[in-house]
């Protein structure tokens, strides 16, 4: 027999609302993406190095967003992870490119993957930090080109698509509720 506060805690945690999370930081990566951006160069050794003031904020939205969309599919697949009051360990990562290789209903896993594998390279470093975590870990930083944006848009937009189809179908929660979403 499970709790009211263990219902309503796997209430929160439906694969709808991962995907709801997963959409507003997309937009606000796009917003901010989208707007005038400063520009920070430095010189060292005699190296000059440019990036948009905003290439990190861009960079860490967009991978959280990402990551909170492949939750919504691991939610999805197993609802079990959002059951006993708490969100199972399995989801408790920042490493993408091992949460889209858990999800069996993704589209395209193996051309997509580089998107992760890219994001979760910042994430874990660069991006989050002024440094790598150790010198062992050193990953230059990344600046999201045209064609590293346009990818990353092609796959929040293709894996949204088909969560949305996924969502509409009856979904049958930890507890045995049975919910579906209405887009429109």
């Amino acid at each position: 027999m499970t709790s009211t506060q263990e219902t309503e805690f796997a209430n929160s945690a439906m694969p709808i609302n991962w995907y709801e999370v997963a959409k507003l930081l997309h937009e606000n990566a796009t917003q901010l993406h989208a707007a005038p951006q400063g520009t920070v160069v430095r010189s060292v050794n005699g190296k000059t190095y440019a990036r948009s003031t905003s290439n990190r904020s861009v960079f860490l939205l967009a991978a959280f967003a990402l990551e909170n969309l492949i939750k919504a599919f691991l939610v999805y697949e197993n609802p079990h992870y959002i059951e006993n009051g708490k969100i199972s360990g399995a989801l408790r990562s920042h490493k993408l490119s091992n949460l889209q290789k858990k999800c069996r209903k993704i589209p395209s896993p193996k051309r997509t993957l580089h998107v992760f594998e890219t994001l979760e390279d910042g994430v874990n470093s660069w991006a989050r930090y002024p440094c790598s975590l150790s010198i062992d870990q050193e990953t230059e930083e990344r600046i999201v080109t045209p064609a590293f944006w346009s990818e990353y848009n092609r796959v929040f937009e293709l894996y949204g698509e088909r969560l949305e189809v996924l969502l509409a179908k009856n979904w049958k929660g930890p507890f045995g509720e049975r919910s579906s979403v209405k887009f429109e």
